[in-house]
């Protein structure tokens, strides 16, 4: 599995997206998000894995590449699906952060 990550355009706070990709370069997930570094918030807008990838891991890792120098932020999701709950929750209890879903983002992500 590799991951390619697009930059936020223009706003450093902008979207920015995380690809999964199986050894054949084909993208199996993403994972839209956002952070602002000025006030330490981090929104996870979207998370979406192919069906007969799911269950590998490869959201898990790909929200652990995001969460990796981003200590002390606050976190935040767009609005969940029933498996979205159980992702979170599950993540929540082995990071120890808290994912509110549907938590307000900052003025600059907004901009």
């Amino acid at each position: 599995m590799r991951f390619r990550f697009t930059a936020p355009d223009g706003n450093p706070a902008g979207i920015r997206v995380l690809h999964a990709m199986d050894a054949d370069g084909r993208i199996v997930g993403n994972l839209d998000y956002q952070l602002c570094a000025t006030c330490q918030v981090g929104f996870v807008s979207n998370i979406a894995v192919a069906t007969h990838w799911q269950g590998r891991g490869v959201g898990r890792d790909a929200l652990s590449l995001i969460l990796d120098g981003a200590d002390g932020y606050h976190w935040t999701t767009s609005r969940q699906s029933a498996q979205g709950r159980r992702f979170f929750a599950a993540l929540a209890d082995e990071t120890g952060l808290e994912f509110v879903e549907r938590g307000e983002r900052c003025g600059h992500m907004t901009a």
